[in-house]
């Protein structure tokens, strides 16, 4: 019989981060399904987009990685989005917040912020994304996830929400990569 269970990453303690180790697990289990996705593509692969103003393979892989960047090292942790929210997401994954094109104009291209990226250099960032995600994490406990924040005075969130949001968004978009891979083959 094969046996099915995710691989929970090293250094949480499940006396007192059990739920959040499993959070973990999903999110880098779901990484590894998108290396897998996208393995072996190009440079004009990860720049093509069915028409203008539709996203590119390259630009939801930066979006992912600046989403969860932003979520968990910004927001959560008490920053807000400007000034200090695009540094703190450069320093991390090497681009900052708004370097992904997106949102994208009706006409828009493969954003020059992203131009002759590689797979290595996506990888990277999304890599270097979710080290930091890990470094954060590892700081919380179960019992504090329902502890909140407030982002541009406008909106509060729970670091539960938080985690699910960064989980539903990476994995939303993965299914995105996964149809442009397949429009390509048209």
């Amino acid at each position: 019989m094969e046996k099915h269970s995710l691989n929970l990453p090293e250094g949480y303690d499940l006396n007192s981060q059990k739920v959040l180790a499993h959070f973990t697990a999903q999110l880098d289990a779901q990484l590894e399904q998108l290396k897998k996705a996208v393995g072996g593509m190009t440079v004009n692969e990860l720049e093509w987009q069915s028409q203008p103003g539709m996203n590119s393979v390259g630009m939801l892989m930066a979006h992912n990685a600046i989403v969860e960047t932003f979520w968990i090292n910004v927001a959560a942790s008490g920053y807000q989005p400007e000034p200090e929210g695009h540094e703190i997401i450069h320093g991390i994954i090497g681009i900052r917040g708004n370097d992904d094109g997106l949102p994208l104009a009706e006409d828009g291209g493969h954003p020059e912020t992203l131009k002759n990226k590689t797979l290595s250099d996506y990888l990277h960032m999304l890599d270097a994304a979710r080290e930091a995600t890990h470094r954060v994490l590892k700081g919380w406990s179960d019992d504090n996830l329902d502890v909140t924040f407030v982002l541009e005075e406008t909106h509060e969130f729970t670091r539960a929400w938080t985690v699910y949001h960064v989980l539903e968004h990476f994995i939303s978009h993965l299914g995105q990569i996964r149809l442009l891979k397949h429009l390509m083959k048209k």
